[in-house]
């Protein structure tokens, strides 16, 4: 499980301590973008919260140059991207770190399409390690709080390490789960209240995700 969009150190402490896998960072221009520094401070509060697990940070990022995302993942302590942008294959080589490839298909574009371009990274000489299927706007590449395509994105997950973000809340986690079968879920809006994120609802959230995969053995680590 990935709470993504974490600004303030007491969130990424209280996502460590429910049991969350991953906290995610916005570095791209958005609402949510930080700073390396506060980034490295709200790592520090989430493994100080859960010294006994392997919490791991990523950084999320969209078309950025090679040498801009070399520097944050050194300065902040990153140990994942997430590229969300309209990044090539090639783009993946030489990073510092293993990189997630986020996609946003369009409503109703046809799975075999999807796979191919995800064949395109799958193939790269430097593949990524994971799909994460988002949902789609015009407006911006991620974050929206838009619903994925669920029917599309088990169907990838057929053949992919698929994670599903885009719309996800503690009420419906559980049913995208079993639906979908995912390897992972992802979630950012729907743990905030007013743009903020709630401790509340981040606890909510990964209890029910967690509940969920518990009762998905053959399908998702959490």
């Amino acid at each position: 499980m990935k709470v993504c969009g974490l600004r303030e150190p007491e969130h990424a402490a209280a996502a460590a301590a429910a049991g969350v896998d991953l906290i995610g960072f916005i570095f791209a221009p958005a609402r949510r973008q930080v700073t390396p520094a506060a980034a490295r401070t709200c790592i520090h509060a989430a493994r100080s919260a859960a010294p006994e697990r392997t919490v791991l940070a990523v950084g999320v990022f969209v078309d950025a140059p090679l040498s801009e995302m070399t520097r944050i993942v050194e300065e902040a302590g990153i140990d994942a991207l997430q590229l969300h942008g309209d990044e090539p294959p090639e783009a993946l080589q030489n990073l510092a770190v293993p990189a997630v490839k986020a996609i946003r298909p369009r409503p109703g574009t046809d799975t075999a399409r999807v796979a191919a371009d995800i064949n395109r990274y799958r193939w790269g000489a430097s593949p990524p390690i994971g799909i994460l299927v988002d949902g789609y706007t015009e407006e911006v590449s991620g974050g929206s709080g838009e619903r994925a395509d669920w029917r599309l994105a088990r169907e990838l997950g057929a053949s992919f390490p698929i994670l599903l973000a885009g719309g996800l809340d503690s009420e419906n986690v559980g049913a995208a789960i079993r639906e979908v079968r995912p390897l992972g879920v992802d979630v950012s809006s729907g743990v905030e209240i007013d743009g903020v994120k709630a401790v509340t609802r981040i606890e909510e959230f990964i209890h029910a995700a967690r509940q969920a995969f518990q009762h998905s053995p053959d399908r998702g680590c959490g």
